[in-house]
């Protein structure tokens, strides 16, 4: 019965996202709402749909919220679009976006290039910027660039999932292609140097509907003109898309849309030399996606030194109790980073999986989904069930 309902809860959120569910009034948005209230993105379709209703000042403070949603799940680039539509409806003298530029310097920003782009601004640098962002949409299946077209923009992923795929030569000579996904947070364009005509390295096209924010020419050099500083960091985040192959993807994390998914799973994590020992740890997700997940190793002082985490092969146990089941998944440690609450510093890492079956990631989907409400609960479960 509480499945059920979740699922449909689920299937009436998604149908609003993406777009083939029609609410009329506002009555009815605000009790699709009070099913799911803290979810940002649906948040923000609610601001959408009382702009058309030219609701401005409810939507400006619809807006306001989804950004500290966004902000609070380092949803940063949703974030920015949030903001960005919020000074579209209201009157103001001067613009702020305070709580994004805070959230920059909180995280560890250096190990997503699009965050480390913004995080090294000025605060009125980023407001600079951030008023020239462009949203624009595009269905599935469009494709965006192909290898060699002229490159004019810079995009940021707010949502959706695109493919990137690029030819390339091994050390051998021989001819390969390399196909990474690409999801929020994450950008795509090469336009530096800026005087220059750059051509693309890869194509991009659509998987799903996908929502961005575009950074174009003209725009930037606008801006460069006034804050110098801004060149320095379009090339800096333009290089991270270069090198060899092995490096040229470095900044993807994940390769779909997270969800918010809580299970246990027990944690290899294979050594890098032959006489270090197998790391084997009990965890319990915090997100999952079709292409990674987000695991809590636990308080740091448990697991030792993390320093050398990154680039670790690793293998998943995922253990669904419910449907009293079990599953492997393997992958590869992309990211690491150290989260302090109530004195108590905890040891996350991203895992990029080799392969995920769309079989696996459904039945996941159902088992494992929790709510917003339930989070709480989860967490205070975390101590308890780590020292079993």
């Amino acid at each position: 019965m509480f499945d059920d309902l979740n699922q449909k809860r689920d299937d009436i959120v998604s149908s609003i996202l993406d777009g083939s569910r029609t609410i009329n009034t506002a009555e009815e948005f605000q009790t699709i709402l009070q099913t799911d209230p803290e979810n940002p993105s649906l948040l923000r379709a609610y601001g959408d749909f009382l702009v058309g209703e030219k609701m401005f000042d409810g939507a400006a403070s619809v807006y306001k919220k989804s950004v500290g949603l966004f902000v609070k799940s380092a949803a940063i680039v949703p974030a920015i679009l949030s903001n960005i539509l919020q000074w579209g409806v209201i009157k103001v003298s001067e613009r702020e976006c305070r709580s994004i530029y805070r959230a920059l310097h909180d995280i560890k920003s250096e190990e997503v290039p699009a965050f480390n782009f913004f995080a090294r601004m000025t605060y009125s640098e980023l407001i600079a910027v951030m008023g020239e962002l462009e949203q624009v949409l595009f269905s599935s299946g469009q494709v965006l660039r192909e290898q060699n077209d002229p490159e004019y923009d810079i995009f940021f992923i707010v949502s959706g999932l695109l493919r990137e795929t690029v030819d390339y030569q091994s050390t051998k000579g021989e001819l390969k292609q390399f196909t990474a996904t690409l999801a929020e947070n994450m950008f795509f364009g090469d336009i530096y140097p800026l005087e220059e005509e750059n051509l693309s390295p890869s194509r991009v096209e659509t998987i799903t509907d996908v929502q961005l924010l575009r950074f174009s020419r003209p725009d930037i050099m606008r801006v460069c003109r006034k804050y110098p500083n801004i060149r320095l960091l379009i090339m800096e985040l333009c290089q991270t898309r270069r090198g060899s192959e092995s490096r040229q993807y470095s900044h993807i994390v994940r390769a779909a849309t997270r969800y918010q998914l809580q299970t246990k799973v027990t944690l290899e994590i294979f050594p890098k030399e032959k006489n270090e020992n197998l790391l084997v740890l009990k965890c319990i997700t915090d997100n999952v996606s079709e292409g990674g997940a987000c695991i809590n190793l636990g308080e740091k002082y448990w697991i030792g030194s993390s320093a050398d985490l990154v680039g670790r092969k690793a293998k998943m146990m995922i253990s669904v109790p419910k449907a009293s089941l079990s599953f492997e998944v393997t992958g590869n440690i992309v990211w690491k980073k150290e989260v302090s609450h109530d004195e108590v510093t905890h040891v996350l890492v991203g895992i990029q999986f080799t392969q995920i079956s769309e079989e696996d990631f459904k039945f996941l989907k159902k088992y494992c989904y929790v709510g917003d409400g339930e989070q709480d609960m989860i967490y205070s479960m975390w101590e308890s069930y780590i020292k079993q």
